[in-house]
């Protein structure tokens, strides 16, 4: 809490007189001021990561926070992870949703999976999974989409009919599930 009441107070103070104190300078540039933000902060932490450092000499509370951290955090994916069991045609169908990947499953058999593996793949809100039924001479297209911002949406179509829809809501303060339709 102490830094970011420190940070405000900074950037007050540097916002408020930016323009006097930089007219005529190669600090008036708007991107140049931003870079040396990022400076600043930069700067900042590293201070403070020493005196963190020196602070924690036996190195025991650091490893303890790291620890916390990933306990958090696949708490986070079991949370999140889910998977539906369907029956159509005797055919079964599985979808699972994992903290960063999704499944498609056909008769056991895995026929597609998308995988989040780079921060800007979470700028898409869903993911579409497609695969094939095979009856007989017939083969039928599964389509499932899965995604949402505030709530996990299931819906899964053969031959553009709607067979299966689930809509999940969380809580974003508990982090526990909302309701369910």
């Amino acid at each position: 809490m102490f830094k970011f009441i420190f940070y405000v107070v900074i950037f007050f103070l540097i916002g408020y007189n930016y323009g006097h104190i930089t007219r005529g300078t190669v600090f008036d540039n708007f991107f140049v001021m931003l870079f040396s933000l990022f400076v600043l902060i930069f700067l900042i932490e590293w201070i403070f990561s020493l005196f963190r450092s020196r602070k924690n000499a036996n190195g025991q509370e650091e490893e303890a926070s790291i620890s916390a951290f990933e306990g958090e955090l696949q708490a986070l994916q079991a949370e999140f992870g889910k998977t539906w069991d369907l029956k159509y045609n005797n055919h079964e169908l599985t979808i699972v949703n994992k903290y960063n990947q999704e499944e498609l499953y056909i008769n056991g058999k895995l026929i597609c999976e998308k995988t989040r593996s780079s921060w800007y793949s979470w700028l898409v809100t869903s993911q579409t999974l497609k695969g094939k039924l095979e009856e007989g001479d017939q083969s039928r297209i599964v389509k499932v989409k899965l995604g949402g911002i505030m709530s996990l949406n299931c819906k899964v179509y053969v031959d553009k009919e709607l067979i299966f829809q689930e809509k999940i809501k969380y809580n974003v303060l508990t982090g526990k599930v909302k309701e369910k339709d």
